[in-house]
């Protein structure tokens, strides 16, 4: 009787083994209208469908999401952690620490986001050198820390640290926003889509302007990245592997514009997105 048990359990532990699924935990984090993981709107922001599609995709895994900053999740990173974002553009620095994917969407660019009257100041530029921004002792901005702007806007950023008005911060895209609608600060370097969102939900509606940055490619394509490990290069490999039958379908191509009420960015959208199907770096 006691070998028939033994021989059982040993039995159920083999099957629930075999059964097991190894775990992706996916970053994410509350940016409107990107992304929103609290209030009415959970769940119907860009990346939550993106994140959704891979998890659908990638049925051979049990998925679990976090909740962290860009600092947390880098810190995972350098601490050899298994975990993925659906968020990440391509840096010279980040690709020694990260796989990245073929790219899995795109984004019209970061801008310049600074009040009405501050733009005046500066002449109404329809666009503007983020190396001349960051030279001008008129005024002064504020910008997400352990943040990337591209890896051109990063690089520029960093050459010009020493003698810049721009300053580096643990504050939230709203929290920066904002600021600039009360006028602590000039300026900001965000996505005109986050700008406009919070912009709707302040007092303030109309006081803000996005200033395309000169130096920046009309878009910017964004990327899965996992841990640069055996473990990531898996993921990678498979999400790949389903990005070439779902980036062409209607359904995804939906998923490009949520969020986009402005006429002329859906035309852009739809400008780039059959090159965008082809892109594979």
């Amino acid at each position: 009787m006691r070998a028939l048990l033994i021989s059982l359990i040993t039995l159920l532990l083999c099957c629930n083994v075999s059964h097991s699924k190894e775990k992706i935990t996916w970053m994410v984090l509350d940016w409107p209208p990107w992304m929103m993981i609290d209030g009415e709107e959970k769940g119907t922001g860009r990346f939550n469908y993106i994140l959704d599609t891979a998890q659908k995709n990638l049925p051979e895994y049990e998925h679990v999401t976090e909740r962290m900053n860009w600092a947390r999740f880098w810190h995972e990173i350098e601490s050899d952690k298994n975990i993925c974002y659906t968020f990440g553009l391509k840096t010279g620095k980040r690709e020694n620490i990260v796989y990245y994917s073929a790219p899995h969407t795109f984004v019209l660019p970061n801008a310049i986001i600074m009040k009405k009257e501050t733009a005046q100041r500066l002449g109404n530029p329809v666009s503007y050198s983020i190396t001349k921004l960051l030279k001008e002792n008129r005024i002064k901005g504020y910008a997400e820390k352990n943040r990337s702007f591209t890896r051109k806007i990063d690089s520029l950023m960093k050459n010009h640290e020493n003698d810049s008005n721009l300053t580096r911060v643990s504050e939230s895209p709203e929290s920066l926003i904002k600021m600039v609608i009360m006028g602590r600060v000039d300026y900001t370097i965000e996505y005109p889509i986050v700008a406009t969102y919070y912009q709707k939900k302040s007092n303030a509606p109309n006081t803000l302007i996005s200033i395309p940055i000169s130096e920046m490619d009309p878009i910017s394509y964004v990327y899965m990245n996992c841990s640069k490990n055996e473990w990531g290069k898996k993921v990678i490999e498979k999400w790949n592997a389903a990005l070439k039958k779902i980036k062409p379908t209607a359904e995804y191509r939906k998923i490009t514009e949520i969020g986009h009420t402005d006429e002329k960015e859906l035309l852009l959208i739809r400008k780039y997105y059959d090159a965008f199907i082809q892109e594979q770096n």
